[in-house]
């Protein structure tokens, strides 16, 4: 990604955490219209989207992300997340086993186990 990428990605991060769900959303769908390929940009998307109410939108880029980086435990962990939050069961338990057999050391399997406790 280029230099003004980053930089955009940083500004659209911030502005999502910060609650500019609007500037984020405008800066994330740039990003991703220059660069098809930047996950980090799809997944920040999916999270902004989710934010605003766009609940199909928002597991379309989340599984994005995740098609893109598929041994990013953070954009799979979030993705099944969000599956559970919208009662898409079936969909999100082998995102999260997923996430465990990556690597099952990591802060997100142990998020992923908990959440698979539910099942």
């Amino acid at each position: 990604m280029a230099e003004s990428s980053n930089h955009d990605l940083a500004a659209a991060h911030a502005s999502r955490v910060n609650g500019d769900y609007e500037t984020a959303h405008g800066l994330y769908r740039s990003i991703v219209g220059s660069d098809p390929g930047a996950a980090e940009a799809w997944w920040g998307l999916g999270l902004t989207l989710m934010n605003m109410g766009e609940f199909d939108e928002s597991i379309a880029c989340l599984e994005k992300a995740a098609e893109l980086d598929p041994s990013s435990q953070r954009y799979l962990l979030d993705l099944a997340k969000h599956q559970t939050m919208l009662g898409m069961f079936d969909e999100a338990k082998p995102v999260f086993e997923r996430v465990i057999e990556i690597d099952g050391s990591s802060r997100e399997a142990d998020e992923a186990r908990n959440q698979l406790r539910y099942y």
